[in-house]
């Protein structure tokens, strides 16, 4: 996008959003509604972690902090498994609560989150992937941003699964817009595919095995857990995407093998839950809600009550360059656009 179209286009969006965060309807009374907020990575722009991550990932400290002092005067701030009981029993909820969710279990959330959720004494919600907790495993989506940023376009136009990706790019680095398209298409192949791709690639280009642990380790995770300010619940095994073309061993597996060793490692019930990547079918429907009491997605929205479904809880995703301001926070709560 040109830098004259972009700007055209802030003009016109900043007085939407001022009007949303006014108008929306955070700043109204009604029925029971439920607001659960997703985050990713909490970094500063002085980490280097910052610039090798998909921009729409990123949250920084400070604004986050930010977030969740507009949160405690716009909200009831709830642990989300306190709002599934109370909504799954009858009980009175607020009328506009809000859950602050993170997925994958991130080191950065130890680091950067975890005291600012201590200082500010607010409760939140922690999906982990169990078998990636503590290891240097690393997600798909990373591995690719790795390879972009370590091999030369031309090796990688000799990869035939990612040569046709590649079409818009020139010689120079990719930029983080075109990271996330590239991402976006591989997601329509299945991830055990691309794993595959990935491995043999690293291998035939002789990339170097990075050996730091990108997710908290089993300690960092008990820590946040004993605190009691953090509900850790389950986001599967491996970060599988539960679509219906997975084998329904697999799927059992992602789904109840995570739950028990979660378990097990905090010994502490573990009994929400966190698809991976929002994907969801009837199949993956049907084990969770034998083994979880509460469940979210990715689909965005504000989730009312009794119409909402405590095992496809909607959510608002949240990150730096749409909350950057009280404005375009509040915009965001507001679920106009």
């Amino acid at each position: 996008m040109s830098s004259l179209s972009s700007a055209l286009k802030n003009t016109i969006k900043s007085p939407i959003e001022k009007l949303a965060a006014t108008l929306g309807p955070h700043r109204r009374q009604g029925q029971p509604r439920l607001w659960v907020l997703m985050y990713h990575r909490i970094l500063p722009v002085s980490d280097l972690r910052y610039h090798s991550e998909e921009p729409g990932m990123i949250v920084e400290p400070e604004t986050f902090r930010e977030h969740i002092r507009q949160l405690k005067q716009l909200f009831t701030i709830l642990p989300l498994s306190e709002w599934v009981d109370r909504r799954n029993s009858g009980k009175s909820l607020p009328t506009n609560s809000c859950a602050i969710t993170f997925d994958d279990g991130w080191a950065d959330n130890y680091q950067y989150a975890f005291p600012i959720i201590q200082q500010e004494q607010v409760p939140t919600t922690l999906f982990a992937v169990s078998d990636m907790i503590g290891s240097n495993r690393k997600f798909w989506p990373n591995r690719i941003s790795n390879l972009l940023h370590t091999i030369s376009i031309d090796q990688l136009r000799e990869l035939h699964w990612l040569s046709p990706l590649l079409l818009d790019i020139g010689q120079g680095t990719v930029a983080p817009d075109q990271l996330a398209l590239i991402i976006d298409s591989l997601k329509n192949s299945p991830d055990n595919t691309i794993i595959e791709w990935l491995d043999e690639a690293e291998k035939n280009l002789e990339i170097p095995v990075n050996t730091s642990q990108p997710l908290v380790s089993w300690s960092q995770l008990k820590s946040m857990s004993d605190s009691g300010l953090v509900t850790i619940g389950s986001h599967t095994c491996n970060h599988y995407r539960l679509q219906d073309s997975l084998d329904r061993t697999t799927m059992a597996n992602e789904i109840i093998n995570s739950q028990k060793r979660l378990q097990e490692e905090l010994r502490r019930p573990v009994d929400l839950f966190c698809f991976p990547n929002g994907d969801v079918c009837p199949a993956a429907l049907d084990v969770v809600k034998k083994h979880y009491k509460g469940a979210v997605t990715t689909q965005r929205g504000i989730n009312s009550t009794p119409n909402s479904d405590s095992i496809q809880l909607k959510r608002i995703g949240v990150h730096q360059a749409i909350s950057n301001n009280p404005t375009k926070f509040q915009a965001r709560l507001a679920n106009w656009f």
